[in-house]
Order: C-alpha cells, then structure tokens, then sequence
C-alpha cells in the first residue's frame, strides 16, 4: 500500500447532527459506515470531508448543530510513515462554514497545512465526494480555474498538471494582454490625435496673430522686449518709472498692472473734467429752464390782458351784476306778458261758454258789453312779443358770453400764478447775477460745456490710444504664450514617441507569450496524443468492471478536442469506432462513470498524484444486486492503494459482500443509530482485533 497519509482516529463535536464529542478509531483501516438514512453516515462524511478542507457542499450551509452550546470542532489523527499529525477544525463563532484549522506533530509543533499537504484537492463523485490529498515535490501554487473535477484528475495523473495550469495561466494573461493592447492602442490613438489636434490648433493661432502682427511691420518681439513695451507704458502714464513692485512679474501681470495704472488715470483726468463738465450742464439747463419759464410767463399774461380786453368790450361799460339785473327784468316782463295773454286765451273760452250780450269780468265783476269785451281779449291774445323776446335772447346770449369769458380769465390767471411759482422755485437755484442777461449767460454755459467736451475728448483718445497700445501687448503675451505651449507640447509629443515605442515593445511581448502558448499547447497536445489511448484503455477497463454494459464498454477522450480532456463512451462491438456523448448512459451507469476515473488511477503506486484517501457517500445510488456486487469488489482492488471511508444504507448487502472481499482485519464497521437532538448518534463499531496497518 503507498505510504500516504491516513486516517488513525475520527473526533467529532458539535457539527451537523453530532452534539457531544464522538470519537471513531479507524487505526488506518477501511471504515464502511453503515445504516438507515437519518442517523449521521453523511455527518461523518462531511466532517472527515470539513476537517481536511473547511469547506461546505452549499453555499451558507449551517455545519454547527443548533441543539449544542459548545464549539463546533473536527478533530482527524492522521499516521504517515509511523509519524502522527493531528488536523484539529474549528468553527469560527458567527460563521456557517469559515472555521481555524491547526495541524500539529506528534511533539506539539504547529505546522501550516500546505506545507505538509501541499497538493490537497478534492473532486466531485455522485452524490458524495472522493477527496484526495498527497504531496508533491514541486506543488502548484494555483489550480488551473478552468478544468473540471475529471480534468484535474487525469492531468495530474499524467503529470501534465504543470503545463495544463501553465496554458490557463498564459490564456488569463494573454486575455489582459489583449485587452490591454486594445485599451492602450485606444489610449495612444485619442492621445495622438489630442497632441496633434493642440499642436495644429496653436500653429493656427500663431499664424494668425503672424499674419497681422501686433507689433507692426518689426519682427516680433521677445518676452523681454514686450516687458519694456509695458514698462514704458506705465512711466508714460504715470511720469515715473515703475518701482520695485512691478520687478519679477511676469508679461500678463504686468500688462494687468498696466491696465490698473491707465484706469485710475482716466479716473484722475477724466473725473474732475466730467464733474465740472455736469454741473456747467446743470447749470445752463436751469437757466434754460428759467428762461423758457419767463417767456411763458409772459406770454401767459399777454393772454390775461387780451381776455380781460374782451370781457371788458363785452360789458359795454356794464358790470356783470347790471347785466344779469336787466336779464332778469327782460325775463320778467316776457313772462308777464305770456301770462297775459294765457289769462285772456282763458277768457276767451269763457267768453265763448256764455252768450249772455253783457257779462261781468270773472277777475272785477265789472259789466261789460261781450261784443267789446271779445275785441278787448283778442287784441290782447294777438299783441306781438317778438321784439321782447329778441332783446331777452340778445340778452341771456351775451350774459353767457360773459361769463365764459371771466372763467377763461380766471383759468388763465390761474396758469400764471403757477407759472410764476415755478419761476420761483428755480430762482431759488440760480445766482441772482446770473437771472440777468439769461441768454448772454447761457451762451457763456454753451462756451464753456464745449471747451471741457473737448478737453475730454483730447484726453479720452490720448488714453485710448494707451489702451490700444496695451491690447496689442496682450495679444503679443498670448502670442508669447503659445509659442511656450507648442515648445512643450512638442516636447510632449517626443516624449510620446517613446511611449509609443514602448507600447510596440508591449506588442512584440504578448506575440512573444503567444508563440509560447502556442508551443506549450503543441507540445501539450503531442503529450496528450500519445498518452491519451494509454489512459483512455485504463478507464475502459475501469468502466467495463464497473458496469458490464452490454453495449458501451469503452472510454475515449476525443482527440480533436485537445488539450480540452471531453468523454465519450464508444464500443468494442462497433466497427465504426464512433463516439457517443456520455448521457446515453442509464443512471447506473452514469454513477458509475463518475467513479472511473479514481479506480483507475489510484491503483498505480507511482502516480505522480498519489492517491491515498477516497471518501464515499452513497456510491450505490441507482445501482442493482449485481452492479453493487461489482462495485465491492472493485473497492476491494482500490483498497490495495488507498484507505477507504465508505458511506451506504445498503447495510445487509455490504455486510454479505465485506468478508468476500476484504480480510477482517483490514475493515471496521460503524454503524450510526438511535439519533437523537439532544444526543446525536449512538455508534455501534465493529472491527477485528488485528485491524492494524
């Protein structure tokens, strides 16, 4: 049997359906763990299988029994050449899987587990699983991610391991490489094309400010030239030199010092003229103002004697009371008579009611003859009263007359007396000499407003002309400052060059990596192809054990596939020699194909990968009688190489097929029963007395 590791004593405490400490002595045997479903075979699985890795079958899978307070911990003694470890896993407190594991000596002496199992991996079988731990001289530092729990296992069987992980590794760095050459072309290309873009865009600038130069038909200045430009600049505004507060400054912020010192300058020359300049404008405004008053004033008053004229016509030397008094005697006298002639109309009807000859009068009772007193009425009825009612129209129409006229004399004295407040008002303002000879004082405003006009435009164009002068220097600075950005953009532009150069070199590197992948898959391949019908021959026979298909008896690993490991199951009996995907196999089959691989390659003691523990949770799943019996006894070889943790409720077929197969002392027995959540299991273990390694 190879001298691996193996398994001496089993402690289990706290974990899944395990509440108190249990302790299972295997003394390196086989152990078959027996019995119904329920009672902790599959405990026992999973904590040898926890122990040795810390991992769970499930993600957040709880691995601490909810029914204890204690701590959750696997202990496993494992014997290797006469030398005892002990692998003690514990739980960390709050986790479902994370745990601390410490690997001792038989001294004491606390050892990382890598270093003294540096190749441990475990794989997939069934509804179980097979875990494989062994040493290896020159152990990986990283499994290959890309492989399947099959691939694995062949590839270390091969010792292909190495170059296999090898070409993962150069497929995951050439992935980055690619993408990285995709990126940083992208990167260069917008680079490039930026630092042209810049460059051309300066070079234009440049040119344009070349081609209508700021500073004339001289050739263009340096730096040093445009700052004596601005110095001399600031002596002219100011009369003195600058001092030595301008000294260290740079083009731009002496050409803003400049514009400082030409702006308080127009603020000294421009402001007292401007001051003086407003109030001469007041000044002659008012005056205008009062002048203009004083012609209405006495145009107003011309109109006030010209009405007052026609008023006075209109009285005809009357006063208003005398002409409203004749009014009022006129209408009297018109009403007197109309009332007349009513009483004598009146009278007259009377008359015309009574035909008596002689009638007394209704108003004095004197007797008069009717004849006489008929012509009497009717002379007073016919009296014209024409011309009292024309002296009545003439009269009430000049009445009227007249009274329009006073409220015009009086509407127009009243605008006089405003008009003369006004007047007042802006005296007030005025100096008394200056109300004297209005026009000739005016004209003297109007001199000496245009005098200061000009003295202020005089100024205004000698400090313009400054401020040209100086906006010129400024487009002489931004010319000054993009020759100084194309000289470093150009520079930058050389040092990109060597990126760029670099970037090639990065190239040439990943076309190096891929003539190496290449040649390690060549090479890997031609491996492959020479040792794949060796091994493809060694899971056939493995197979055809196992399962006694009548038909597919064979395992092949298709070539064209390589260095991708795919199964196919093919027949003896088929001339073709084709290959068929493996899911046309029944289910017992099917569980046994997962199984191949292990029996085959762990019954050759000098496997590179050395195989010496295989851990089983059902593996009869889906098979018949016969296919169990088959199994047994290719336990029984498997068990020459490797120790054996098998689990399984077939308890009375393993129990009739152990003694055929197996020597008594080279098995023991455990049987899980009795589960209970406050107790856990109760452990019956059966074993002979000379089970011994």
């Amino acid at each position: 049997m190879a001298s691996g590791f193996r398994i001496q004593k089993i402690a289990i405490e706290g974990f899944k359906g395990f509440t108190t400490r249990q302790e299972i002595g295997l003394d390196e045997c086989h152990a078959f763990l027996l019995g119904q479903n329920g009672n902790g075979k599959s405990s026992i699985v999973e904590a040898i299988r926890w122990g040795l890795f810390g991992s769970i079958r499930r993600r957040n899978e709880i691995v601490a029994n909810r029914d204890y307070s204690g701590r959750c911990h696997v202990e496993i003694t494992l014997v290797r050449e006469g030398k005892v470890w002990h692998l003690r896993r514990t739980l960390i407190k709050g986790s479902s899987g994370g745990s601390d594991a410490e690997l001792t000596d038989d001294q004491g002496g606390e050892h990382p587990i890598r270093n003294i199992m540096p190749q441990l991996d475990s794989a997939e079988a069934g509804e179980g699983m097979h875990i494989i731990f062994a040493p290896q001289s020159t152990p990986l530092r990283r499994q290959p991610e890309d492989l399947s729990p099959f691939e694995r296992t062949v590839f270390n069987h091969l010792g292909l391991a190495h170059p296999r992980a090898l070409l993962s590794q150069l497929d995951g760095f050439l992935e980055t490489q690619e993408f990285g050459e995709t990126n940083l072309a992208d990167k260069l290309t917008e680079a490039r094309r930026n630092i042209d873009g810049d460059i051309s865009q300066l070079e234009h600038q440049r040119d344009d400010i070349v081609g209508s130069p700021p500073w004339g038909s001289s050739p263009a200045p340096s730096i040093a030239e445009s700052e004596n430009k601005v110095r001399e600049i600031i002596k002219k505004t100011t009369g003195n030199p600058p001092d030595e507060a301008f000294s260290g400054l740079s083009l731009g912020a002496l050409i803003d010092e400049a514009e400082d010192v030409l702006e308080n300058r127009r603020s000294q020359d421009l402001g007292e003229l401007e001051k003086e300049m407003e109030e001469i404008v007041e000044r002659r405004e008012r005056l205008e103002e009062f002048l203009g008053i004083q012609e209405e004033i006495e145009t107003q008053q011309s109109r006030v004697r010209d009405k007052q004229s026609e008023l006075d016509d209109t009285l005809e030397d009357m006063s208003l009371d005398e002409l409203q008094n004749r009014v009022k005697e006129k209408r009297a006298a018109v009403d007197a008579e109309d009332l007349r002639r009513q009483i004598a109309e009146t009278a007259t009807d009377w008359l015309h009611r009574n035909e008596e000859n002689s009638v007394s009068c209704p108003v004095c009772e004197t007797t008069h003859s009717r004849k006489d007193l008929a012509v009497l009425l009717q002379q007073i009825i016919d009296k014209p009263s024409d011309a009292t009612t024309s002296e009545l129209n003439q009269l009430e129409a000049k009445l009227k007359q007249v009274e329009d006229l006073k409220r015009e004399v009086q509407s127009f004295k009243g605008d006089l007396d405003k008009l003369e407040q006004e007047a007042e008002t802006i005296k007030a303002h005025i100096d008394s000499d200056d109300t004297k000879e209005l026009p000739e004082r005016i004209k003297e405003c109007s001199d000496h407003e245009a005098s200061i006009k000009e003295q202020i435009d005089g100024s205004e164009d000698r400090l313009n002309e400054i401020g040209r002068r100086l906006s010129n220097l400024r487009e002489e600075d931004r010319f000054h400052d993009i020759r100084k950005r194309l000289a470093s953009i150009k520079q930058s532009r050389k040092r990109f060059e060597g990126v760029e150069k670099a970037y090639q070199d990065l190239v040439a590197f990943g076309e190096s990596v891929r003539s190496i992948r290449q040649a390690v898959e060549i090479c890997l391949r031609e491996r492959l192809e020479n040792d794949i019908p060796q091994v493809s021959d060694n899971l056939s026979k493995v197979f055809a054990s196992l399962t006694r298909h009548p038909w597919y008896d064979r395992l092949a690993i298709v070539k064209d596939k390589l260095p991708k490991l795919e199964l196919q199951v093919a027949s003896s009996h088929d001339p073709s020699g084709r290959g068929y995907p493996t899911d046309v196999l029944n289910g017992q089959s099917e569980s046994a194909l997962e199984l191949v691989p292990y029996f085959a390659f762990s019954q050759t003691d000098d496997a590179p990968t050395e195989v010496y523990l295989v851990l089983l949770d059902d593996p009869t799943r889906a098979f018949d009688e016969e296919h169990t019996e088959i199994l047994v006894e290719r336990l029984a070889e498997l068990g020459n190489h490797v120790q054996l943790v098998v689990a399984s409720q077939e308890t009375s077929r393993f129990r009739s097929l152990l003694p055929k197969n197996f020597q008594p002392a080279d098995y023991v027995i455990v049987e899980p029963n009795q589960w209970t959540h406050s107790d856990g299991p109760q452990l019956t273990i059966e074993r002979d007395e000379s089970c011994q390694t």
